[in-house]
């Protein structure tokens, strides 16, 4: 098989981001290949698909678990390390070289590097928050790199750490509880353990929970227990989900929840629980989510597959792209169906 039919087979996507701008997509994958899709060609009113994703490798031995976008730079999460590498929008290119990266620190009675795997950036502060495979929650700050502060309290890996520009932090885990944090201290505010909740406990899945989102008063979460929206203040669950598979999508849009995971389908409610869309997807699971309402509705859904799933009014399936086409030199073609179809880095730097 050859390497290029290997990875259509075996594409998944853990991560994506878009730029600053809002004009380009960024998806990156566990074959260490960072693809980039132009937003303004997406939107064009005819009916001609984008010619082209571009493809920026970032080396064989780079599983890219998360993306965030802060001013010019995109930053990578991979095993042990996070980096930056500057985006030069004018001539749609990644910097082959790594501006600056951090190392996370290795614990006293770690046997392995720990995974970096989910990012919430407060461009307000300029700080990133980074969920890792060791349990930890990093506050990095991007002016001087400098890991601020540790967030100590799971007994296993984070999956997903989100927050609020005052200063609330929120992170879910592989021990089954949801931390809330305050920036103001180390110690946990409170823990929330859906598992407990036998409305929510599905035992043959266990108590993990895979993803977290959280508006002013509401917090939605899911992963083995059934997703469910929970009232910030009182802790108090409020309405479960009927989604029918493991979770590692859940997102508030805007007055609407998403959520995604194990199954062929994700699906949109409203905060009152009833099904507002049911979307199929190709994924073996969906795995991250991003969008946008300005300028223009834009939401990209991927997964264990090699397409991303486009969606513009978040209620319809709206195209599926390739992303391993026909290689050609640093670009990937792609092709965008309807729905009705059938269906080198060069030497690091640091801080």
């Amino acid at each position: 098989m050859k390497e290029t039919d290997l990875k259509r087979a075996y594409n998944n996507v853990l991560a994506q981001a878009i730029s600053t701008s809002q004009k380009f997509l960024f998806a990156g994958n566990l074959f260490g290949d960072i693809f980039v899709l132009s937003l303004n060609e997406l939107n064009k009113t005819n009916e001609e698909p984008p010619k082209k994703l571009k493809v920026f490798p970032q080396g064989c031995d780079v599983d890219i678990n998360c993306l965030a976008f802060h001013r010019d730079f995109l930053i990578v999460g991979a095993i042990g390390l996070i980096y930056g590498i500057q985006w030069n929008e004018e001539e749609e290119t990644l910097s082959t070289k790594r501006a600056w990266e951090i190392k996370i620190p290795m614990q006293v009675d770690a046997v392995e590097v720990p995974d970096v795997n989910s990012f919430w950036l407060c461009t307000e502060t300029d700080s990133l928050y980074a969920g890792c495979g060791d349990g930890v929650v990093y506050k990095i700050d991007l002016e001087d790199g400098r890991i601020q502060r540790e967030y100590r309290g799971h007994t296993d890996y984070v999956h997903c750490v989100v927050g609020h520009p005052d200063g609330r932090i929120y992170s879910s885990g592989e021990d089954g509880t949801v931390h809330f944090w305050s920036d103001k201290q180390k110690e946990p505010t409170a823990i929330l353990e859906p598992h407990k909740n036998a409305q929510l406990l599905r035992p043959d899945w266990g108590k993990w929970i895979g993803a977290v989102s959280v508006n002013n008063d509401w917090l939605v979460c899911g992963g083995g227990p059934r997703p469910a929206i929970w009232h910030l203040r009182s802790m108090e669950c409020t309405r479960t989900f009927d989604y029918p598979g493991r979770v590692h999508v859940c997102e508030f849009v805007d007055d609407s929840v998403l959520i995604g995971g194990e199954h062929n389908h994700v699906q949109f409610y409203t905060l009152n629980g009833a099904l507002q869309a049911n979307i199929p997807v190709e994924h073996t699971a969906s795995y991250s989510a991003v969008w946008q309402t300005s300028p223009f509705n834009f939401m990209s859904i991927a997964g264990f597959s090699n397409k991303l799933h486009i969606l513009k009014d978040f209620r319809f399936l709206d195209s599926k792209i390739e992303m391993y086409g026909n290689v050609q030199g640093d670009e990937v073609e792609n092709e965008e169906q309807d729905d009705n179809d059938d269906d080198d880095d060069g030497e690091d730097d640091s801080f």
